[in-house]
């Protein structure tokens, strides 16, 4: 009989995704709870905890969005910061591993079921190749992956979605325009985040001076009503993305594939423009021929649960003393 469980939670700045599982096995169900400070992330943990039902908590995997930096993460957008020394004391075990989303995502990449994947760019993956991992939402991650041997993989986490951006396509330019007027800047995740398809459509709708709808859901609802200027907005953030994906299949060598985890892209669903993000995608110069060989793969569910739960394995269970056996050698 096996004893012991592992906690895993992912934090956005806004919620946790918080779930249990089995050492070397994957997530069962998962929660969502609303989290914006220590206080209610403390409280959540807390209760769960207290719900073990006599379960013993071997250890624990937290990621949160924002860099590793000396063994602690500043959530992206929040006051809160997370330490690995404050959960091992709020979670009651030393055993906690702490690390960007991203990097939690990306480990998950690999466990996902091939048949539950969605191709954006067809392509025969290299198995034993990099990949490149790209999440959007709230804002815009990415991570790479190297395998190591055997079954293994290392994640690299980066803050590539705040870098420099520009455009390639005479549609393109009047939205950067209009959006480095509003926000300041066209770091890429000014543009590939929520926020960034409301101003990529207010753009397109007025120029530089319109506001247009606030919430990317509008827009995409906009879209699905036929209004040519969201049917626009759409196609020039597809483009958009598949260009983003490109650089970062070269900038890891992504021989294995570009992994997408977006909720965004599963709203959009049918209204993602795949000729303009396969366009832009293989759009490299003299890296155009390179490109053909990289698949793009959407990934559904909550992968980064899958990627904390590969931190445990077998060997980490507790076992109980009736479950002892002694071999007569």
């Amino acid at each position: 009989m096996m004893h012991g469980v592992v906690l895993l939670g992912d934090l956005n700045g806004q919620e946790l995704l918080l779930a249990l599982a089995r050492p070397g096995e994957p997530p069962g169900d998962h929660g969502v709870f609303a989290c914006a400070t220590a206080l209610e992330l403390e409280s959540v943990f807390k209760q769960r905890l207290e719900g073990l039902d006599g379960e013993e908590l071997i250890g624990a995997a937290i990621s949160a969005a924002g860099p590793l930096l000396d063994g602690a993460i500043r959530v992206t957008r929040t006051d809160l910061s997370l330490s690995g020394a404050w959960l091992r004391h709020v979670l009651r075990t030393p055993r906690v591993f702490l690390l960007n989303d991203l990097a939690a995502v990306a480990l998950g990449a690999p466990k996902v079921p091939e048949e539950q994947l969605t191709t954006l760019h067809p392509a025969r993956a290299d198995r034993g190749g990099a990949m490149a991992v790209i999440g959007l939402g709230l804002g815009l991650g990415v991570a790479g992956l190297t395998p190591q041997r055997g079954d293994n993989w290392t994640a690299i986490p980066s803050e590539a979605g705040h870098v420099d951006f520009c455009p390639a396509e005479p549609r393109e330019v009047p939205v950067f325009e209009a959006i480095r007027a509003r926000r300041g800047d066209t770091a890429a995740e000014r543009l590939l985040s929520r926020a960034g398809l409301s101003d990529i459509y207010a753009a397109v709708h007025g120029g530089p001076g319109a506001i247009g709808p606030e919430n990317a859901a509008e827009a995409i609802e906009r879209a699905r009503g036929g209004e040519l200027a969201a049917l626009k907005a759409m196609s020039i953030f597809s483009g958009l993305l598949g260009a983003f994906a490109g650089d970062m299949a070269l900038t890891f060598a992504a021989r294995g594939g570009v992994y997408l985890d977006s909720s965004l892209i599963q709203d959009m669903g049918d209204l993602l423009d795949l000729e303009a993000f396969q366009r832009r995608f293989r759009a490299k110069g003299l890296m155009s021929d390179y490109m053909l060989g990289i698949p793009v793969m959407q990934m559904p569910g909550r992968p980064v649960l899958l990627g904390l739960s590969s931190l445990f394995s077998a060997s980490d269970r507790v076992y109980g003393a009736t479950d002892v056996k002694f071999l007569d050698c």
